[in-house]
């Protein structure tokens, strides 16, 4: 097993890979094959290690270049605040925050924080129609509990 990890790190790094990303990489797959409910063949350990090595590292390198759009569009703007960062709408924050945390969530995420549906969806690991629907029920209890404190669409 330590001789198949040494190659798959010399592997990774011929790829272009660094050798501290390398060696993360495989110990998330030596922590892959111990939790896995079913032992694998001594024979296709090997190319087991191999397939997850690369296919763990993209997602790595996926998951990272997310992160790293995330980190340049939130501290690398150009705009000043939203309407929403102002004092006028403190109300309609305290109503959020008093939804449950899921429909917080949803709302914050997508009028908040600017996240589309689909980002929503990937940062949820959630289906597009499932993050739509969920949304929806979300502002239909935002919009009844703005109802019961005596605000309408037309004054808000």
């Amino acid at each position: 097993m330590i001789g198949f990890a040494t190659d798959v790190i010399a592997y990774l790094m011929k790829s272009g890979v660094t050798k501290e990303q390398a060696e993360d990489v495989v110990q998330d797959i030596f922590v892959k094959l111990l939790e896995m409910p079913a032992a694998i063949p001594g024979e296709k350990i090997r190319a087991f290690m191999y397939r997850s090595a690369i296919r763990r590292y993209i997602d790595k390198y996926r998951r990272d270049r997310r992160y790293m759009d995330i980190f340049r569009q939130e501290f690398f703007k150009t705009q000043e605040l939203s309407p929403f960062e102002t004092t006028e709408y403190d109300f309609l924050l305290e109503e959020v925050e008093r939804l449950p945390p899921q429909d917080a969530l949803l709302l914050d995420l997508f009028y908040f924080q600017g996240f589309s549906i689909g980002e929503i969806a990937e940062l949820l690991s959630y289906s597009v129609s499932k993050v739509k629907v969920s949304l929806h029920r979300s502002r239909q209890k935002l919009k009844k509990a703005l109802k019961q404190k005596g605000y309408h669409h037309g004054n808000i």
